[in-house]
């Protein structure tokens, strides 16, 4: 049975411009805006975890607009917003649930890029009101930050009532350093990044979450948690990295390997450790 349905329209990629338009909505409004959570989450969800770091912050910024009710300038990642949908091809996406009360997303895999239904599902949370709005905007916000697949893990997610995210989905994708790259805008391989790299991260990061800074106030404390979380998976990685580079001596926290120095990518000093311009190390671990 489908329980939420939503139609958009999108530009097809060889059009002069990008464009996007929303169709019927059916959207039902409980007092936790379930399945809208559910529905828009997880079109959110599979789109934003192929976005890049930039792309995915302007949706963070996006839904920060739309919770404090400021006006949405146009375009959005690169797509404006629309009435109209003549010329654009349709997509639709549902929410189904079955005999045993389970859920199941059934998204269009075929039309839409991943920033059009991206933004279709920010855009189509407006049409919900009250409680039902504002737990879709924390649902789409944690699903910016997802990663991982799109079945019953992340439906656990999305109906989380708490809104927190800490560990929970990272240890569910199984690759809890992707998630917390991913959280903090770090984009790189599986070298670890140096401390020093993570912490302004985190404080760049944090700084946006504040309220005096355009965070939304009821938002903050569970971006914090989610950013804290991220920072200590990154920086114990960095910190097993390091012992393991230097097995018979104990490495501080914060500290690099001996070896090789990287060359500072803004300074052209060496430091500790080869890195990357983009801050990740790729030197070798001694012995290996």
């Amino acid at each position: 049975m489908v329980v939420a349905e939503i139609e958009a329209f999108y530009s097809r990629s060889v059009a002069p411009t990008r464009r996007i338009a929303l169709g019927e909505l059916h959207l039902p409004e409980n007092s936790r805006g379930e399945v809208a959570s559910i529905l828009l989450g997880g079109m959110m969800a599979r789109s934003a975890q192929t976005l890049n770091a930039e792309d995915r912050g302007e949706l963070r910024s996006l839904l920060t607009d739309m919770e404090l009710g400021r006006r949405i300038p146009q375009p959005r990642l690169r797509h404006r917003f629309q009435a109209d949908r003549i010329g654009l091809q349709s997509s639709t996406s549902r929410l189904v649930q079955d005999r045993g009360g389970f859920f199941h997303l059934d998204l269009d895999h075929e039309r839409g890029t991943a920033a059009q239904q991206a933004l279709a599902a920010v855009y189509a949370m407006r049409s919900l009101g009250g409680s039902a709005r504002h737990e879709t905007i924390k649902a789409l916000r944690r699903a910016v930050s997802w990663q991982g697949g799109l079945g019953r893990e992340l439906i656990g997610y999305l109906q989380n009532p708490n809104g927190a995210i800490t560990f929970g989905p990272a240890m569910d994708s199984g690759n809890p350093k992707a998630w917390a790259r991913n959280v903090l805008g770090l984009e790189g391989e599986e070298h670890p990044f140096s401390e020093s790299l993570i912490r302004k991260a985190f404080r760049s990061q944090l700084l946006l979450a504040h309220p005096d800074h355009g965070g939304a106030k009821n938002a903050a404390a569970e971006r914090i948690r989610e950013l804290d979380s991220a920072r200590r998976i990154l920086i114990s990685a960095f910190a097993e990295w390091a012992k393991s580079a230097n097995p018979s001596e104990d490495v501080p926290e914060g500290s690099a390997p001996e070896g090789p120095a990287p060359q500072d990518s803004t300074t052209g000093d060496r430091t500790s450790g080869d890195r990357t311009s983009e801050g990740r190390f790729s030197g070798t671990p001694r012995g290996s």
